[in-house]
């Protein structure tokens, strides 16, 4: 009987930590994906590439939490979530404003904004009307 348990709990261990390593994975191909992505578009130095990369993952964490949550929850405020995402997405850009040029800054979100009119399901949110880059950071209007 105790073998019995042992077996079981030691089985459920092995498969949480596979699904954690899945996601590990998942989140670390599309942080690569990304950052190649900006090292080709923007011109990206290997100082700047290796700064943005912990700034994309937290962002992609963070992301996948909340809408997997938000999920959980049944009945879904679509729009508390789509203001949580676009917070979350302003606090990218904030980080990433300080690291990019003005004009990477605009060249990327340009091009985060026609894939996003590209792929309307998509559940991120879009930057409108441009952007104002401050010495603090960038002023995003939504």
């Amino acid at each position: 009987m105790i073998r019995k348990r042992q077996t079981c709990v030691l089985f459920l261990f092995l498969v949480l930590s596979a699904s954690v390593f899945a996601q590990d994975q998942d989140v670390r191909s599309v942080v690569d994906y990304k950052v190649n992505k900006m090292k080709t578009e923007l011109n990206l130095t290997y100082t700047q590439a290796d700064a943005i990369r912990p700034i994309i993952k937290d962002y992609l964490i963070r992301r996948q939490a909340f809408l997997q949550e938000a999920a959980g929850q049944g009945i879904i405020d679509h729009v508390s979530v789509k203001g949580t995402l676009r917070g979350l997405k302003e606090n990218e850009y904030q980080k990433l404003s300080k690291i990019l040029s003005e004009d990477q800054m605009k060249k990327w979100i340009n091009k985060e904004n026609l894939m996003a009119a590209l792929n309307p399901d998509r559940v991120e949110s879009t930057v409108d009307e441009g952007v104002g880059l401050t010495g603090n950071g960038a002023n995003f209007k939504f």
